[in-house]
């Protein structure tokens, strides 16, 4: 990771860009993630769920930080949601590997920004949305009173990992079950068999923000 800095306004620099985004949400020493029945290469079999972050993809007319908020909400069946400036920001090219601090000039700066080259320049993700040749994934602060399922959303629970055993969730073989045993908890949209493995995909964006949320400054 180097050093160098520059100065971004992200919410300035991705409008009418393609974007997902999201929040990391720490509550008591763990990291939310959501499990997700989609997604997962038919090689895995069945009996999967793979492990992604709160967020989600833009809608028409959103900015980055609204898109994070929005989302948030959603997949934490809360509306008292918040987004925190983040004191530090990372800008992570996922192309070439390289992140870097930044200094941003948003009134909500996000924790990280991400950009990598797009697999459809030419054509949006949906009607109605931009396209061009980068996607970004901005991941910001978030903060929530409680967190419960929401029946209009279409994960089946929220995991909250103890920070200090989230390397539990980089293995290939580990269940609902170790990792509840490990200190996690678990909200369900319906009961989930704690023999059900976990799957986080290589790109999976919290791979790079728990790093970098375990060396930032208190």
């Amino acid at each position: 990771m180097t050093e160098r800095l520059r100065t971004l306004d992200v919410e300035a620099w991705t409008a009418n860009e393609p974007f997902c985004a999201g929040v990391v949400w720490v509550r008591d020493g763990k990291v939310a993630v959501t499990l997700n029945p989609d997604g997962i290469p038919a090689e895995l079999g069945s009996d999967v769920l793979r492990i992604g972050g709160v967020g989600g993809g833009q809608e028409p007319g959103e900015t980055i930080a609204e898109c994070a908020l929005r989302e948030a909400k959603e997949e934490l069946g809360s509306g008292n949601v918040r987004l925190r400036s983040s004191g530090e920001t990372y800008f992570h090219d996922i192309d070439t590997g390289e992140i870097s601090r930044i200094r941003c000039t948003d009134r909500t700066a996000p924790f990280l920004l991400q950009r990598q080259t797009s697999k459809t320049p030419d054509r949006p993700y949906k009607p109605g949305l931009p396209f061009g040749p980068y996607v970004y994934f901005g991941i910001y602060i978030g903060e929530a009173d409680e967190a419960r399922i929401n029946p209009d959303d279409d994960v089946a629970g929220l995991l909250f990992v103890p920070i200090e055993r989230w390397e539990l969730l980089l293995r290939e073989t580990v269940t609902v079950g170790a990792v509840l045993d490990a200190g996690a908890d678990l909200l369900e949209a319906a009961p989930i068999p704690r023999q059900t493995r976990l799957w986080m995909p290589d790109n999976e964006s919290m791979r790079t923000v728990v790093r970098l949320w375990k060396r930032r400054r208190p």
